[in-house]
């Protein structure tokens, strides 16, 4: 008999159950998921702050594969209303069923839909299945002869473990330093972590905050704010203006790069409708021999045949010509030979870094210039705006360089210096900005004084029992503050985890930091150690462990885009991954 353990009940950890189910052979079979929060997990835990939303649209979020169940746009308005009348907080999302497929609900709201898929998945069970969730934290785990225990509350002997744990706190030094810092001297320090766990009600009533990091988190921490502060924003001609309350503390905020991400796109494609590959098509990569620099310069062409299609739309150029030739030409060869103005040609430079020719002390205007127009571009739309569009389609084609990393075809430097370096960070700050929305109230609060940014390249030192926060390229603007936010989530890394379940497999030798040799030295890439087909933990020994299985978050450094949600009728990764686990443990 199977008995499998699932530990983690995020939407990985239920796509995990759902193929146990739906792929099981007629035999007895037990399933047991371990969450301390249930279905949804910390991270969408329904009992949090209505103010933090996903960064989907609805209509592009689900757990179903394929065909099999409902979107959370779709769930959202049939059966949410039915389901939220069956538990007592159920009336405090109903607000979130008025909304529409292209909308941003509350972050909680996902939750529920994750308790409502787990729901019918153990209400319409085969009868050979039973499944048990067990909602606490497992701590230990340790394999025998015979079988597998794990330990909770209890030890439970299991035959197989599938670790899809998510996000974990790590140990941060400079972070640790901070804390210390803040506890001496009475000051507040939040490290990395999820803003909607940070107790801001402890916030010293002092007249500025510094928060470091500009990211999705930076954006939460915003909306969070505005709620404790009671001020409200007001709209007029499109654009969102800030009523303060008076409670307002002044925001001092910066990062490395020094910019918010680039707005995501107003969204106007249906779930099936990704971008399609023109160069890097199937038949083309199992040929493709080229460097990393190669490949990702064929991404941005396909991004780039997909802007001049929007943006010359209207001229009188031969589009199926001009599209022909520059599919396989020289770019600058072929715009001049069309006759394309150097303003209408697209500048990756510009996007991947829109302050490069800004003056230090000119950054804070420029701030506000940028998001205007990165909102304008943005509003345009991802299927008929040309900036949007390309983005999209830059940020859709993934399945190229999923085959890379599966393939093993990147060198070591490639892999670890070019594509989880340089090219995830752009692709990071063009893809995966905040909604509109966020955007404008981001702009209306830096127009109201509430929000100040530094120049890029933060700084933040201890000085005099309080924080000082400066930029330094423009060292001259500096703030003091009794409050300081590190506004991101904990990086991965195995080797700094505070899990205590990673923390004790590490200890026995069950897993082991992935790492890459360059220039003849060790490089750690963050992730576990797995086989990558499979995803098999690879002990210390160098063997395989058969029977425990990992995906998600612990890998990233090894797989690529482990925070991401499955898209609806997409042949999503996340469900490859999942039934490639599955159907080793049935074999």
């Amino acid at each position: 008999m199977k008995k499998i353990a699932i530990v983690g009940a995020g939407p990985y950890g239920l796509i995990a159950l759902d193929r146990l189910i739906k792929q099981a052979p007629y035999e007895k079979i037990e399933l047991l998921v371990f969450d301390p929060a249930g279905p949804g997990g910390e991270v969408w835990r329904k009992e949090q702050s209505d103010q933090v939303i996903m960064n989907t649209v609805m209509q592009h979020v689900t757990l179903f594969s394929e065909e099999e169940g409902p979107s959370l746009a779709e769930w959202s308005q049939t059966e949410a209303v039915k389901f939220l009348s069956t538990f007592a907080e159920g009336d405090s999302f109903l607000s979130e069923t008025k909304l529409g497929g292209n909308d941003y609900c509350q972050r909680r709201y996902y939750g529920v839909y994750q308790y409502w898929f787990f729901k019918q998945l153990t209400e319409q069970l085969p009868t050979n299945i039973t499944v048990s969730l067990i909602k606490e934290a497992v701590i230990d785990l340790t394999v025998t002869k015979e079988c597998i225990l794990i330990q909770a509350s209890d030890i439970h002997q299991v035959t197989d473990v599938i670790l899809a744990t998510g996000h974990s706190p790590n140990y941060f030094i400079e972070g640790k330093n901070n804390e210390d810092y803040a506890k001496k001297h009475g000051l507040f320090y939040q490290g990395p972590g999820n803003p909607s766990d940070t107790p801001l009600e402890k916030i010293l009533a002092t007249d500025t905050v510094i928060i470091r990091g500009v990211g999705l988190s930076f954006f939460d921490y915003l909306a969070l704010f505005v709620d404790k502060w009671g001020g409200r924003f007001s709209e007029e001609n499109n654009h969102l203006n800030y009523l303060p309350s008076g409670n307002e503390q002044t925001l001092i905020v910066g990062s490395g790069r020094g910019l918010p991400y680039h707005t995501r796109p107003k969204n106007q494609k249906r779930p099936s409708e990704d971008a399609q590959p023109q160069i890097l098509t199937n038949e083309f990569m199992n040929q493709f021999n080229g460097s990393a620099q190669e490949l990702f310069d064929l991404l941005r062409k396909e991004a780039e045949l997909v802007y001049y299609q929007k943006k010359l739309a209207d001229t009188k150029i031969n589009m199926p010509q001009f599209l022909a030739d520059y599919r396989i030409g020289e770019r600058e060869i072929i715009l001049d030979k069309y006759q394309i103005p150097v303003e209408d040609r697209l500048d990756w430079s510009v996007l991947f870094d829109p302050a490069k020719k800004i003056a230090p002390q000119n950054f804070p205007e420029f701030v506000q210039w940028y998001l205007k127009k990165d909102i304008e571009a943005a509003a345009l739309g991802n299927k008929t705006g040309a900036i949007a569009s390309a983005i999209d389609t830059y940020k859709e084609i993934q399945a190229p360089l999923h085959a890379m990393l599966d393939q093993e075809k990147f060198t070591p430097k490639e892999y670890l210096e070019d594509f989880f370096g340089t090219f995830k960070r752009n692709y990071n700050f063009l893809t995966v900005g905040a909604p509109i929305i966020r955007q404008k109230q981001l702009l209306a609060l830096i127009e109201a004084g509430v929000v100040k940014f530094l120049a890029p390249e933060m700084m933040v030192e201890r000085i005099d029992g309080q924080f000082l926060a400066y930029s330094k390229k423009n060292t001259s603007r500096s703030f003091f503050s009794k409050n300081l936010i590190e506004a991101r989530l904990s990086a991965t890394g195995l080797e700094h985890t505070k899990n205590p379940l990673l923390i004790r497999m590490r200890e026995k030798g069950y897993i082991v930091p992935h790492y890459l040799i360059i220039e003849g030295k060790k490089q750690l890439t963050g992730a576990i150690r797995v086989n990558r087909k499979t995803h098999q933990l690879i002990a210390q020994d160098g063997q395989i462990l058969p029977h425990i299985y990992c995906y998600g978050l612990p890998l990233e450094g090894l797989d690529w885009l482990n925070a991401t949600s499955p898209r609806p009728k997409s042949k999503d990764r996340i469900f490859y991954l999942a039934n490639q686990m599955v159907q080793t443990i049935y074999r």
